[in-house]
């Protein structure tokens, strides 16, 4: 007869099977049958069938004489104080599973000890003590399962060593389903995964083991002490003989225009960077290669460590998972042969930075996340050094580590070209030289994007190059001519990991800022984008400038790369439409009413229906130079807004945008500016606006084509702008008009017709009560009798006009009518008072930054100068006169002299 407890409590007979319930007299069969010679003492029995009482002798009789009946071929009479039966030992599963455990364990030879291991395992038939209850067979059965899983291990390695790795793999599988927080068996497991030529799936293993159960595994990829010598003093174990590894990739051939950088990095390696240590950190965005920049560094470094040189690519930013230091750290000490004497993760470090120590070694870290990623890698004082490459600013690195921060920007255009023809060659570059500024531009100075397109090229004929260029032009298709397929020749899939990367706010400001229509944008325009809060925005902005997609070309002016932005056009085409129209409305509000709060500083005359915006931060320009300066820095960014509201069909802004725009174009010399934006503005405002803004936007193109000295045009605006106002009734537009038309006349050499406006105008003004308006009708009138001879009376109306003028905020009006006084009293020979007068308005002019009406009152006080005697202060004034002109762009400047002299 066979029993067994390995599994359901079994009598096996000759010709059947004895099926006992779980009673307790099949309990006093399994002690009996686990007990050394089938023996067991009452207690024993007792701890089993009725733990925690006193043994009973008689009730133990009756369970025995019960055993007995059922099964009357084994038991013995009791002794005093003890139970036992009469079986083969070998009958019995249990006693077997151990005899072949013994046996593994004197055998020599590997095949035997797997046998032995094999048939002991072969005695399990499932949970052990099955169905049987009670504190001490639970012990009981736990104490066998730790040996089923011990036993099992150990068999899997006799599998390995006996070459069985399949084997091995799948005995590790199945317990490992059974235990599957058991660090031995995963190390089994990763041994069989290896032993099989299957490494690239232990690291996910690994990762999926310690996610799950929170405990690390790095340790588990160090070489096994079998192939590694014996510990060291130093707690390390070495070799004799140094491994040395030469890791490092073919270096990148033509690579162009990074000296400067080249020679940073070989400084710091060599550690003669003061107050830096010997780690140099390469940032900057996707495709601007790093990389190539930190393998070509490191070859040319390569002499100076006779250590050799460890190279990794860390996937900070590949599209699976980051590698995880303590994985890196484990091969980096196979690598060098270095055991750690404590397998942990301290242990590991403090070997790895001994050894480091001890070696003149180049680690080239490549791809790090963030400075936590790679900050355990790094070495310490001593002849080693590192080269670490990152999307991400490490300014942890330079902090703690003193790290030396290598920014790598796009390249410049003429280093971008050089770049192509390295990649294409002398022939094919001939073919592109046509096309070279669209690749250079559409492609921004990009090495990753220029290699692409540089190797599209080179497998295409040349007449499709014509094609590809055209495609490169169009955003829509941009990404899509820079994409060969694969992760790391795709601008957009580098441009994706980045952007999965960062934060939710941080994502979210991303795409508005391609909404936002500008090359730059300022920080208080930024506010106005996020509605979150201050906070928010400054730390979402300060995420896209650490992940390398923001810059700050200038002070709290951001701007995005050019394939940036194309890439984040497309995020903004995922999100609502309704979304996308209120971030346009936020922006283009935002830009209207600061360009609003500019321009009436420069023209506080000017009425525009705008109206107040309290929930809108504005700038608070002190003087017309500070308008100025903001209009300068905002340009670009509100003549795209111009044509942003136009292509989404918003005529509010189509119009009132070019309106706020037109006194800084023409103080800044943007004629032609001025006149496209104003002919949108007055298509628009025929839609939006009422006639008294037609009227308004008519009256700015006759000022552009005034300024343009296009002088019929400028009049048939001027005169469609009076009829627009008197058809309208608007006898404030019909003043302004007809205003504007007697200056246009006046300097048409039609003073008497001119006259006939400005009296006109300054009756209308007089009616309204407008004091301004009338200081100007007034200037007007007085310029015309200069013009007519009439200079006595001309300067009595200008004097007129000083009065209402004089201590407004109408600088322009005032310096126009100071240099209208001026030439009159030059004509009356009072040179000192002419003097005066155009000292005066040169001054005013400059303080509203109006640069071609400051250089042409300098021409006319020169010439006052001269005729009062001052010669040298003449010259000096029209020297200065010279370099305003210079700077407006006149190239021959005595004829530029001449022309403001002349002009009426």
């Amino acid at each position: 007869m066979e029993f067994r407890v390995l599994g359901p409590v079994l009598a096996v007979g000759v010709e059947k099977s004895v099926t006992m319930k779980p009673t307790k007299a099949l309990e006093l069969l399994t002690v009996l049958l686990m007990a050394p010679g089938h023996r067991a003492s009452h207690a024993s029995v007792t701890n089993f069938l009725w733990p925690g009482e006193k043994s009973n002798a008689n009730r133990i009789r009756q369970y025995s004489h019960q055993l007995r009946t059922e099964i009357p071929e084994i038991v013995q009479p009791n002794d005093r104080g003890f139970c036992q039966i009469q079986v083969d030992p070998q009958s019995v599963d249990y006693v077997r599973f151990h005899a072949f455990q013994r046996l593994a364990n004197v055998a020599d030879d590997p095949r035997a000890r797997l046998s032995a291991l094999r048939s002991a395992l072969g005695e399990w038939r499932g949970t052990a003590l099955e169905g049987l209850t009670g504190a001490g067979f639970d012990r009981k059965r736990i104490e066998l399962t730790a040996e089923l899983r011990n036993v099992t291990i150990t068999c899997a390695l006799a599998e390995l060593e006996c070459g069985e790795a399949h084997a091995a793999l799948q005995r590790a599988d199945s317990a490992m389903a059974q235990w599957p927080d058991d660090e031995t068996l995963l190390e089994t497991k990763v041994r069989a995964l290896q032993a099989l030529g299957r490494s690239g799936h232990v690291e996910p293993l690994l990762v999926r083991w310690g996610r799950q159960f929170a405990r690390p595994t790095a340790h588990l990829l160090l070489a096994r002490e079998t192939d590694t010598p014996a510990p060291a003093a130093n707690g390390a174990v070495s070799g004799r003989i140094r491994q040395i590894p030469r890791q490092l990739p073919s270096p990148p051939i033509g690579l162009v225009g990074r000296q400067a950088q080249l020679d940073r990095i070989a400084e710091t390696l060599a550690g003669r960077t003061p107050g830096r240590s010997r780690v140099a950190a390469l940032t900057g965005m996707p495709g601007v290669g790093k990389t190539f920049i930190a393998v070509k560094a490191a070859a040319l470094a390569e002499r100076n460590f006779p250590d050799g040189i460890l190279f990794v690519n860390l996937g900070g930013f590949s599209p699976g998972e980051p590698e995880r230091y303590g994985a890196v750290l484990a091969r980096f000490l196979n690598d060098l042969g270095v055991r750690p004497a404590t397998p942990t993760m301290d242990g590991m470090v403090s070997a790895y930075r001994t050894a480091l120590a001890d070696r003149s070694l180049l680690l080239v870290l490549d791809n790090a996340r963030d400075e936590d990623h790679v900050r355990p890698l790094l070495p310490g004082p001593g002849a080693s050094a590192a080269i670490v490459t990152s999307r991400r600013q490490l300014h942890g690195l330079a902090i703690r580590e003193g790290a030396e921060l290598v920014d790598l920007a796009p390249l410049g255009p003429q280093d971008a070209v050089e770049l192509l023809r390295t990649r294409l060659g002398e022939d094919r570059m001939r073919a592109a030289v046509p096309f070279a500024d669209d690749l250079v531009e559409h492609c921004g100075g990009l090495p990753l994007a220029l290699g692409i397109m540089a190797a599209r090229i080179k497998e295409r004929p040349s007449q499709a190059l014509a094609g590809m260029v055209r495609q490169l032009r169009q955003e829509r298709t941009r990404l899509r001519s820079l994409d060969l397929g694969s992760e790391n020749l795709s601008v957009r899939l580098q441009l994706e990991t980045s952007y999965k990367l960062l934060p939710p706010p941080a994502a979210n400001l991303l795409w508005q800022l391609t909404v936002h229509p500008g090359p730059t944008v300022s920080w208080a325009a930024l506010r106005a984008l996020e509605t979150h809060g201050i906070d928010s925005v400054s730390d979402a902005v300060d995420e896209l400038m650490r992940m390398s997609l923001v810059t700050e070309p200038v002070f709290e002016r951001y701007s995005l790369h050019d394939l940036v932005r194309v890439y984040t056009a497309e995020l903004s085409d995922r999100h609502d439409e309704d979304e996308r129209e209120r971030v346009v409305e936020r922006v283009l509000r935002f830009l209207l009413h600061n360009a609003w709060a500019c321009d009436r500083k420069l023209d506080p005359a000017r009425r525009l229906p705008i109206g107040e915006a309290s929930d809108v931060e504005l700038v608070t320009p002190a003087h017309a130079r500070d308008a100025m300066s903001w209009f300068e820095a905002e340009y670009s960014t509100l003549t795209a807004a111009v044509g942003l509201a136009e292509q989404r069909g918003l005529d509010r802004y189509t119009w009132l945008l070019p309106m706020v725009l037109v006194t800084f174009q023409w103080r800044s010399g943007r004629h032609l500016d001025a006149l496209k934006y104003l002919n949108s503005a007055l298509e628009a405002a025929g839609r939006e606006a009422g006639p008294v803004d037609v009227a308004m936007v008519h009256r700015m193109l006759a000022g552009t084509y005034r300024s343009l000295a296009d002088l019929p045009r400028a009049a048939g605006e001027l005169r469609r702008a009076v009829r627009v106002s008197e058809d309208d009734g608007d006898v404030l537009g019909t003043a302004f008009g007809r205003h504007i038309l007697g200056v246009l006349l006046r300097e048409s050499g039609a003073p008497v017709e001119a006259l006939d406006h400005f009296i006109a105008a300054l009756s209308a003004f007089e009616q309204l009560g407008d004091l301004l308006g009338q200081g100007a009708a007034l200037n007007g009138i007085g310029s015309a009798r200069y013009n007519l001879g009439q200079y006595d009376t001309a300067l009595e109306y200008c004097q007129r006009s000083l009065m209402l003028l004089e201590g407004t905020d109408d600088l322009n009006g005032l310096a126009h009518l100071l240099f209208s006084m001026g030439r009159i009293r030059l004509a009356l020979r009072d040179h000192e008072a002419a003097i005066a007068d155009f000292e005066r308005a040169r001054g005013l002019y400059r303080s509203l930054t109006y640069s071609s009406r400051e250089a042409r009152t300098l021409v006319w006080l020169a010439d006052t100068l001269s005729g009062a005697g001052r010669p040298l202060e003449s010259q000096e004034t029209i020297q200065k006169a010279q370099a305003l002109l210079r700077e407006l762009g006149e190239s021959d400047l005595d004829a530029a002299v001449e022309r403001m002299r002349c002009l009426p």
